[in-house]
């Protein structure tokens, strides 16, 4: 295998077929497990055994870069973890697009009692038309609903949602145990610690 392969397969049957201590670097963005849009590939995190095969082929101080979801991030980094590898750090990838996939509280209790609204849609951007407004509008097609509560109940919860709007995605850095001392290390292996400066 050279660095210029690119494979494509069950990741436990390619890695499998990677020598030990070959790669310097993992980089992955694997499954999340948070079910998206239903999908099966997404219904669970890696298989455990995959973080152990990163590690395998792995030079001794090489670094696993691995992305995450903020509501399961720290079962990867225990799996992780637990494979033997050394968790280092935490990165953000931060990123102001993100959709809200909030319930509006006051919309329930509206809905659950019956109480219809009058739906108001405003523009998010200048340009917007009201016509651009489908039934999910929010936030995705540029405009926000800007609806009355329409019962006393529904009011006194305005404004109360169960989400945030997602903003950021966890990195998980975690470094495979050096061979000796850093400088060992990085004399016998090319590993073992990051180019600060270079980035």
């Amino acid at each position: 295998m050279s660095h210029q392969d690119v494979l494509h397969g069950s990741n436990l049957d390619l890695l499998a077929a990677v020598r030990d201590n070959f790669a310097h670097a993992v980089v992955t963005d694997p499954p999340y497990g948070l079910g998206f849009m239903g999908k099966d590939w997404d219904s669970a995190l890696p298989d455990p055994r995959t973080w152990a095969e990163c590690l395998r082929v792995l030079r001794p101080g090489g670094h696993l870069v691995a992305f995450g979801a903020p509501r399961l991030v720290h079962r990867l980094t225990c799996q992780i973890e637990d494979a033997g590898f050394e968790v280092r750090d935490q990165l953000l990838w931060l990123f102001g697009s993100g959709f809200p996939k909030s319930l509006d509280v006051s919309k329930a209790i509206d809905a659950a009692a019956g109480a219809v609204r009058e739906r108001v849609m405003v523009p998010t951007k200048p340009g917007n038309k009201h016509e651009q407004a489908g039934p999910i509008a929010l936030g995705a097609s540029g405009m926000r609903d800007v609806s009355a509560p329409a019962s006393p109940e529904a009011a006194r919860w305005s404004g109360w949602g169960t989400a945030l709007k997602p903003a950021y995605e966890s990195i998980v850095l975690a470094r495979k145990p050096l061979d000796g001392t850093v400088a060992q290390t990085v004399q016998r292996w090319g590993t073992g610690a990051i180019n600060v400066d270079g980035c």
